[in-house]
């Protein structure tokens, strides 16, 4: 039995849907609170449900019962609801997610997370490098992940290229290169974590299989769509500004994430395919996937 926290979320349903496509035994961390169509979707495919939330540590210990391994995705950068905070929940509630599984005698933990010290300061990777360093000294075997950007976020019409307005936005000067990565391919390597013994007791950084700018990323949505984009410039400065000035939690930790996306955040590693046989996505692929089902 394989427990995933963070099942309602876009990575954490795509590691469910792999898992099941094994033949695995999964069971979906839920919450009171989770959108019961979610829910629903996720015991359709065949997950047995369990609620429970990291906010409540006496929840956790049944959710582990019975588990061999963990998959934790869990973020409240883009589900934060009522009472979540990153100190609270990516970070201590994580943590005691880690100590139930500790407890029940879990076999193995992967924690899919991001290399933080490549951002500046705030609430959300402070609470990532806490997790980390908790998960090292807890005595399970574990694989922590570091991805790069995801299509998903880094690409889409909030944060970047918009098809439908012809509009797209660069943070900085977008001439550096980086391994922005698919959702599925990240889901995949989880999975493949589980098992692999490269994977043990690891802190493993990757990206997808090219190297590409903002700039190379906005000429091909202009090749896919067949159109040119108005670019809109946020220069580093401002987003320094902003991250600087920011007194919210969620304001600060996104103008981070902006920041160190202007300053050329990347992995700097080629994914380890020897070790993880699989076919990953490229961003053309993944741009032509947009235009042609959009």
């Amino acid at each position: 039995m394989i427990l995933v926290a963070g099942s309602t979320g876009v990575l954490g349903s795509e590691i469910v849907r792999n898992l099941l496509a094994r033949g695995e035994k999964v069971r979906a961390m839920t919450r009171k609170t989770s959108k019961p169509e979610t829910v629903e979707s996720l015991r359709r495919a065949g997950a047995e449900i369990v609620v429970a939330d990291l906010k409540e540590p006496a929840s956790l210990p049944a959710a582990c019962k019975g588990v061999d391994g963990v998959i934790c995705g869990v973020t409240s950068i883009t589900t934060a609801q009522p009472g979540d905070s990153f100190a609270a929940t990516d970070g201590k509630g994580t943590i005691s997610l880690i100590d139930a599984a500790r407890k029940s005698g879990v076999k193995k933990f992967v924690f899919v997370s991001f290399d933080a010290d490549r951002f500046p300061d705030a609430p959300l990777p402070r609470a990532k490098r806490d997790v980390e360093k908790h998960l090292e000294k807890s005595g399970l075997d574990y694989t922590i992940l570091h991805p790069s950007l995801f299509f998903e976020t880094w690409l889409s019409p909030m944060l970047f290229a918009d098809p439908v307005a012809g509009t797209a936005r660069v943070y900085g000067k977008g001439t550096d290169k980086m391994r922005y990565v698919a959702v599925a391919d990240v889901a995949e390597l989880a999975v493949q974590s589980l098992t692999r013994p490269f994977a043990s007791k690891a802190t493993i950084p990757f990206g997808g299989p090219e190297r590409i700018s903002q700039r190379d990323a906005v000429k091909l949505f202009e090749d896919a769509f067949g159109k040119k984009f108005d670019i809109a410039e946020v220069p580093e400065e401002a987003l320094e500004a902003q991250w600087k000035g920011a007194q919210d939690q969620l304001q600060k930790s996104f103008a981070a994430l902006m920041l160190g996306v202007a300053r050329g955040f990347d992995t700097g590693t080629e994914p380890p395919f020897e070790e993880f046989p699989m076919r990953m996505t490229s961003p053309r692929e993944y741009v032509r996937g947009l235009a042609k089902h959009g």
